[in-house]
C-alpha cells in the first residue's frame, strides 16, 4: 500500500513529463487540434469555364484535407504512444506493488512457521 502512495504522484507527474498529448476521448469521441474537416467542394458542370474555374478550388480543398488527415496522423499516433506509456508504467507500478505484496506475506508465512510451525 506504501508503494502505491508514492505511485500516484509519480504517474501524475509522468503525465505532464510524457509527449503532448493532442486529444482526449469523451463518451466515445477523440478531439483533437488539427480543426474541423476542410469544406467539401464540387466540380462545377454547368458550363466548361465554370468547370474550369472550380477546379482551383478543387485542387485547394485536395490540398487542405491532405493535412488535414496527416495532422490527425500524426496527433492520433502521439496519444496512442503517451496513453500505451502511461498504461504500462501504471500496469508495472501495480505489478510492483503486488510483488512486495506477496514477498511479505511469504516472509511473515516463514516468520510464522519458525515461529509456530512443527517442532515449536
Amino acid at each position: 500500500m506504501k508503494f502505491m502512495k508514492s505511485l500516484l504522484p509519480l504517474l501524475l507527474a509522468l503525465t505532464t513529463t510524457l509527449p503532448a498529448q493532442a486529444g482526449r476521448i469523451d463518451n466515445g469521441t477523440w478531439s483533437h487540434a488539427c480543426g474541423p474537416r476542410p469544406a467539401a467542394v464540387n466540380l462545377d458542370l454547368k458550363n466548361a469555364d465554370a468547370f474550369n474555374k472550380s477546379v482551383g478550388a478543387v485542387n485547394g480543398y485536395r490540398q487542405a484535407q491532405r493535412a488535414w488527415l496527416d495532422c490527425l496522423q500524426k496527433e492520433g499516433n502521439a496519444d496512442i504512444q503517451a496513453t500505451s506509456q502511461l498504461i504500462s508504467q501504471y500496469i508495472n507500478g501495480e505489478a510492483q506493488a503486488a510483488r512486495e505484496i506477496n514477498d511479505r506475506i511469504a516472509a511473515d508465512a516463514k516468520a510464522a512457521d519458525a515461529k509456530f510451525g512443527e517442532g515449536k
